[in-house]
């Protein structure tokens, strides 16, 4: 049976983010993923996990979200302080059950030079990969479509597949983002096939409103059906927001043992 895990940043926001932990697992999930867990001591949140049979599954390696920063690995200048986010974000890791971390790769100003974006994100990548290979900790890279960042490094799963076997590290794999590879590639069964080998992690949102299952142009029954015919053994995040309150929106989950419970 598909795994699923709620990302608490956009689900069972009707609590404070700490309350989210125990919410989802009541809803039925086994595991979360949390952008930002940093600030919060890390033993608060793995507290957390343990008391509600949680697993974490996914970080983000720390940024300044709120300035509008998308990440910084590509770009130029910014290698030194990057190398010391993914510091942070590995030794948080180890000790919240060393979820696998995403490396955003950051927004390109108007006057980039894409080649030297480029050198510097491999550069980063090579060097964050074999920090978390160090601790058994994988690393996810995941294109991002012009629709929610227009500026965004890359935008399409065929360049990060090529940044993977650039790398050639075993710990670097793709995240599979179904809002993301519909708003900008389409045809995402067969995308979805001709990445797989690549794939480390999935995520699921709608298109175009990037809500739930069941309220937008992808046809899930169908997707899951076919990630299940792949041997799909890993996680599936919910990275969506929610049409209304989180436990009204889980009925696409029913026959994965999620939702509201009497």
């Amino acid at each position: 049976m598909l795994r699923f895990d709620p990302n608490l940043r956009w689900l069972f926001t009707e609590l404070p983010m700490l309350d989210r932990y125990e919410a989802a697992a009541r809803a039925g999930f086994k595991g979360v993923e949390v952008a930002f867990p940093y600030e919060y001591p890390a033993d608060e949140i793995a507290h957390r996990l343990n008391d509600n049979g949680l697993t974490l599954v996914q970080i983000l390696s720390p940024c300044d979200w709120e300035a509008g920063e998308r990440g910084i690995a590509a770009l130029p200048g910014q290698q030194q302080r990057f190398r010391e986010s993914m510091r942070v974000a590995v030794d948080y890791a180890v000790q919240v059950g060393k979820p696998m971390i995403h490396a955003m790769a950051g927004n390109l100003p108007a006057d980039a030079d894409r080649a030297r974006c480029h050198d510097v994100f491999l550069e980063n990548i090579a060097y964050a990969a074999d920090l978390a290979a160090q601790e058994g900790i994988t690393l996810i890279l995941e294109p991002c479509c012009s629709a929610r960042f227009p500026d965004y490094f890359y935008k399409r799963l065929d360049e990060g597949v090529a940044v993977i076997e650039t790398l050639g590290r075993s710990n670097v794999k793709l995240c599979f983002d179904t809002f993301h590879v519909q708003m900008e590639e389409g045809a995402i069964t067969q995308r979805l096939k001709a990445a797989y080998p690549h794939i480390g992690h999935m995520q699921i949102g709608n298109a175009p409103g990037r809500h739930e299952p069941g309220t937008g142009e992808i046809h899930f029954p169908y997707l899951f059906e076919q990630i299940e015919a792949l041997g799909w053994q890993g996680w599936i995040g919910c990275e969506y927001s929610p049409s209304g309150p989180t436990l009204e929106t889980l009925g696409w989950g029913k026959p994965f043992g999620i939702g509201p419970k009497r």
